[in-house]
């Protein structure tokens, strides 16, 4: 017959196996969580990066659309007013060349704003995936020397009662 002090040896023994177990099944759980959110957050991260791509293209040819415009503009006022007869052609290039080069330099401005926010947002973008891996808390797996030596002491403290029963 098994004597109390040795029973609840067993039962000491038992729930630091138990409190073990717990602990790893939390600790597998709680790693399979932090890369699901890692996945997410490099997900996130590229999505933006399409995106932000996809702004720099869109800006790269609203540039060309509008220097196009432009240019065709200046060869159509070009034509009118060499066709009108008015004074010397060198003059009118001279007069329509102030008010584009200025035009140019508008479109230029608005693109290199474009280029800045959207290097900007990329910037935005990669702090953010910064924050959330820096919010994930790190995992620390229960240790197996642990247990062993809660198994051991509960052992030996339900052998040292049943021992003083005895005597």
């Amino acid at each position: 017959m098994c004597s109390i002090p040795l029973a609840m040896a067993g039962l000491q023994v038992a729930g630091a196996v138990a409190s073990y177990q717990e602990k790893r099944t939390y600790a597998q759980d709680t790693a399979y969580s932090n890369m699901i959110k890692r996945q997410n957050a490099d997900r996130s991260y590229l999505e933006n990066l399409t995106r932000i791509d996809a702004d720099h293209s869109r800006a790269g040819q609203e540039r060309a659309k509008e220097e196009f415009k432009i240019r065709q503009e200046r060869k159509n006022e070009r034509a009118k007013a060499l066709n009108a007869g008015f004074g010397s052609p060198l003059r009118v290039m001279q007069d329509m060349g102030l008010a584009y080069d200025q035009d140019y330099a508008d479109i230029q401005f608005e693109f290199e704003g474009d280029m800045f926010a959207l290097a900007n947002q990329r910037e935005d973008a990669y702090t953010n995936l910064e924050r959330i891996y820096n919010d994930i808390a790190p995992v620390y797996q229960p240790n197996a020397t642990g247990l062993l030596i809660s198994a051991a002491g509960a052992g030996t403290q339900g052998y040292a009662q049943g021992k003083s029963l005895e005597t």
